[in-house]
């Protein structure tokens, strides 16, 4: 009827308005993305050379905040996108982690914990794994088969 036709339209017209919903644009944020990413990289690479832990500090924990953020986007990444002012969002957290010392923060607040409870979870499957007679029946299957192709090569 005219009522839900209606409110089709609506529903239809606000997902394009928030599509479109942009302050900068999806190109421009991408290229000061990949702006501050090379002068992010210079300051790593600055940072390598002075003597100081600290600085070297900040930007391992930015790479390493980084690639997570760079992780969950590639999985979500069909729903991100559609999120009014996403790239600007995007754009935000990147100079906050770089800028402003958020990298540091973020990863006392939330990351070192969640990783020591990941690297447990890892050790936990990898000792259950080396217990297994199947994955050590495996593992010789491999070894031999690696020896076998190194004495070809050779």
């Amino acid at each position: 009827s005219t009522q839900s036709t209606w409110g089709h339209f609506l529903s239809v017209y606000f997902f394009f308005a928030f599509q479109q919903a942009m302050l900068l644009g999806q190109a421009v944020t991408t290229f000061l993305t990949r702006n501050l990413l090379v002068y992010f990289g210079y300051k790593s690479f600055k940072a390598i050379e002075t003597n100081t832990w600290k600085d070297d500090s900040h930007w391992l924990t930015f790479w390493l905040l980084y690639s997570i953020v760079q992780f969950i986007e590639f999985i979500l990444d069909y729903l991100l996108y559609k999120l009014p002012f996403y790239y600007e969002g995007k754009l935000g957290l990147l100079v906050y982690l770089g800028l402003f010392n958020g990298a540091t923060q973020i990863y006392e607040l939330f990351g070192k914990r969640s990783l020591e409870i990941v690297e447990a979870q890892a050790a936990n499957l990898s000792k259950m794994a080396d217990e297994s007679p199947q994955f050590r029946q495996l593992k010789e299957k491999v070894n031999t088969s690696l020896a076998g192709l190194q004495k070809k090569a050779s």
